[in-house]
């Protein structure tokens, strides 16, 4: 017997939740959660994406060291990038991917830098930098693999020809 969707959907996020927990603690400083919430945003009902998007901001505040704000921030600029740049783009465009990494990219040592500084923190950019880099490239690559391997049954919408 096959799971409903609503079951279906906790067990999909429970389980990529796990792994980008996982993941994050493997390779510091790039974020796994980012390119599921854009699938989300694509896919699932509004208000499924604002609680895992909760859940998110909460998991990366509780394990930074950085005043609370930055998964915040973090996921609030990238899902404003997303709505902004859904008008210009397709919204699952390669090109349209690409530049959210862009943005991800640069958004990473500025909310490093701009909070870090708001407590006095000293901290070295150039690794920040570097992960800032990696970030951008590496975001499509796993909204590709996110958006391959959601399941079916959960999407809401048709994709475009």
């Amino acid at each position: 017997m096959l799971p409903t969707n609503s079951a279906l959907a906790v067990l999909w996020w429970g389980t990529y939740t796990v792994l980008g927990v996982w993941a994050q603690r493997t390779v510091p400083g790039i974020d796994f959660f980012a390119p599921a919430l854009i699938v989300s945003l694509q896919e699932e009902d509004p208000r499924h994406t604002v609680l895992l998007a909760v859940v998110w901001i909460l998991l990366v505040e509780g394990t930074g060291n950085l005043p609370f704000g930055y998964g915040l921030a973090w996921y609030g600029l990238l899902a404003a990038a997303f709505f902004a740049g859904r008008w210009l783009f397709e919204a699952r465009s390669y090109l349209f991917m690409g530049l959210l990494g862009l943005w991800l990219g640069l958004l990473h040592p500025t909310l490093i830098y701009g909070l870090s500084s708001l407590s006095n923190l000293e901290v070295s950019m150039r690794p920040i930098l570097i992960q800032g880099g990696i970030q951008a490239v590496v975001f499509p690559a796993i909204w590709f693999l996110v958006d391959r391997f959601f399941p079916a049954r959960l999407r809401h919408d048709v994709r475009p020809l």
